[in-house]
């Protein structure tokens, strides 16, 4: 299945409310933020369907609906499906995705349809699924619309190519309602669906984080503030907030808002939040179906950095091109990462450490090659080791890799904290932190790394670079703007990783001896990075790395600056001290005052950075941005 974001190409389409006496019930909102929409379907030929499930058992509206009817369905379709002909599209129910539905050949068109069935179905106290089934073709595909913002369990059921229903909460909220008889409309009004829509991959028990959550008005009335009750696993009772919309919720509009988010006292993997509305605008709401979302809740709640690790050497022809893609798509990314260089794999450079070599038991049975790219140290899907060839010429495959593994659960913590003996001419370091108990219980080794790593090393006679030529189809600005990036400089553990030897609580703490700083290391450009991780070099896949860090040598300074005025370009720093650009900006740099080249959207010090960039259309240009 394919879902497809819905882009400003779009925006021409409108979610029209239905006429006031039609009454219907379902799980995604019909007024949404464009962001949210998705098209859901196969991309090519064949039947797909989808229904919701409205389960007495779960939902209390379904309760008090008890004895009214189902007359219909309705949903919105991306094209008009003239297929009843064929007998190829229908609305549909049952009792069960398993049993055999009672359907209703039709015809639809583009947006919202409204088809009735030939026997209204009397709502009792078992599930009913409902929905429709279209054959999609090339030139009508992807024919369903979601809501992205929710995934309500039981409404997004889909079956592709009748090979049989599964239900997906990854796939948003499909528009499909339950049109009522109008006597029930009383009891649906005067509610509001709530759930957490956003969370972090591990949440500390008992305490409040950064989320985003999810509201469904379903009054006919604009709401302009709701009394929130969160209820957490373990909680005797819940914990409740007054949120005030910036703009009023208008009728039947579903809105994602960014806010403080409480939690249970119970830990484990599997723990429930649950969200309800008890007051409208002031007033009592009448009780909607509780949201409940699961989360790992854990003392061990870490942040995610991710380690991107490049097997390179100045004698390779082919790495500076495939560099410029990685390094450009670590610009793009919006998510700190640790970027390492081993200059192994291939023949040995003036970078290659002693011991470095050891890295290659990495590509497990294959021939050792460069250039080569690990992420966090996992296996991708359809590799066999850590190892991936880095050949393609384009930023999607890498950003796309970035997403996957920072998407994982961070098992360690990992703090950096630089000891720089500016008198005596010496770089040493602590790293501290703590690994997870449930994987420490598990009985699984954990190995640390920590290195101190140069960048923005220019080409030189002596740090020269094999591949750097005019070819065709190399990037334009390939020769300017490839610099050494990820050099180890000095290695304070193995280059495989130390053993890490834990106190009581699952903690380490260790300080490294300061070593010399070499007249040619530029201190601006430099920075440790530290991961912790599993070594096995037998089974490839236990070899992932549980969390990285990284902290600079030098800080930036705090000098004025000037904004970016240029036409149709815009930087923008955000209150998080990251930078947004805005406009027609093809490709950018950002720097320090001291000449410090800076890694994708990192958070950056207060102070004054300098930002390179080059336009769609070729124009290069350079200004200043003051973060405080």
């Amino acid at each position: 299945m394919i879902k497809k974001i819905l882009t400003s190409a779009l925006l021409g389409i409108t979610l029209c409310l239905s006429a006031q006496d039609v009454v219907r019930y379902g799980y995604a909102p019909e007024v949404m933020a464009d962001v949210y929409k998705i098209y859901q379907g196969l991309g090519g030929n064949g039947y797909i369907a989808g229904m919701i499930c409205l389960d007495p058992a779960i939902d209390p509206v379904l309760e008090r609906l008890e004895g009214h009817q189902i007359k219909g369905v309705r949903c919105y379709l991306n094209n008009d499906y003239k297929q009843a002909r064929q007998k190829r599209s229908m609305i549909m129910h049952t009792t069960s995705p398993e049993s055999e539905a009672t359907t209703k050949v039709c015809d639809f068109v583009k947006g919202w349809n409204e088809i009735y069935f030939d026997e209204p179905i009397t709502i009792g106290s078992e599930p009913i699924y409902i929905g429709l089934q279209v054959y999609e073709s090339g030139s009508a595909s992807h024919p369903f619309l979601s809501y992205g913002g929710s995934s309500v369990s039981g409404a997004s059921w889909i079956n592709l190519n009748k090979e049989g229903w599964t239900s997906y909460k990854e796939r948003g909220t499909l528009l499909i309602q339950a049109i009522l008889d109008n006597e029930a409309a009383s009891l649906i009004d005067n509610m509001v669906y709530t759930q957490v829509a956003k969370t972090p991959q591990t949440i500390a028990p008992s305490s409040t984080f950064e989320g985003e959550v999810f509201f469904h008005n379903y009054t006919n009335e604009a709401v302009n503030s709701v009394e929130l009750q969160m209820l957490g696993q373990g909680d005797e009772t819940p914990y409740v907030t007054e949120v005030v919309f910036d703009t009023p919720l208008t009728a039947n509009e579903g809105r994602n808002i960014p806010m403080e988010i409480h939690t249970g006292s119970e830990v484990g993997v599997n723990q429930w939040i649950q969200m309800t509305v008890s007051k409208i605008n002031g007033k009592e709401a009448q009780e909607a179906r509780p949201g409940i979302t699961h989360h790992y809740i854990t003392k061990d709640a870490f942040q995610r950095i991710s380690v991107v690790e490049e097997y390179t050497s100045q004698n390779c022809q082919t790495c500076p091109f495939m560099i410029y893609y990685i390094d450009k798509a670590m610009h793009e990314y919006d998510k700190e990462l640790v970027y390492i260089t081993h200059h192994v794999g291939f023949v040995p450079d003036l970078f290659t450490k002693p011991g470095e070599n050891d890295l290659v038991y990495l590509f497990g049975e294959e021939a050792t090659f460069n250039p080569a790219v690990m992420y966090d140290r996992r296996i991708m899907p359809g590799k066999v080791t850590p190892i991936n060839g880095a050949s393609v010429a384009e930023t999607t495959p890498y950003t796309d890799a970035f997403n996957l593994v920072t998407q994982m659960l961070a098992m360690a913590e990992v703090n950096i904290e630089v000891n720089h003996d500016k008198d005596n001419g010496k770089i040493g370091c602590t790293v501290s932190g703590r690994v997870n108990s449930e994987l420490v219980a598990s009985g699984i080794n954990s190995y640390i790394t920590v290195c101190l790593v140069e960048d923005n090393i220019p080409v030189s006679d002596k740090y020269f670079q094999k591949g750097l030529v005019e070819e065709e189809g190399a990037p334009e600005d390939l020769i300017e703007s490839f610099r050494h990036n990820g050099v180890k400089r000095h290695v304070f553990t193995a280059h495989t990783g130390d053993l890490l030897t834990l106190g009581d609580n699952n903690d380490y703490s260790i300080t490294y001896d300061a070593v010399d700083i070499e007249s040619e290391w530029n201190l601006d450009n430099c920075r440790i990075a530290a991961f912790v991780h599993k070594v096995d070099k037998v089974d490839m896949s236990q070899n992932e790395v549980l969390n990285g860090a990284q902290e600079w040598i030098t800080e930036a300074g705090s000098v004025e600056g000037i904004e970016c005025d240029k036409e149709n370009v815009k930087f923008v720093v955000n209150d998080n001290r990251t930078i947004t650009i805005k406009g027609n900006v093809d490709s950018y740099r950002i720097y320090n005052i001291h000449g410090q080249y800076m890694p994708g959207r990192a958070q950056l010090l207060p102070g004054v950075y300098v930002v390179t960039y080059k336009t769609i259309a070729g124009e290069t240009g350079t200004t200043k941005l003051l973060v405080h």
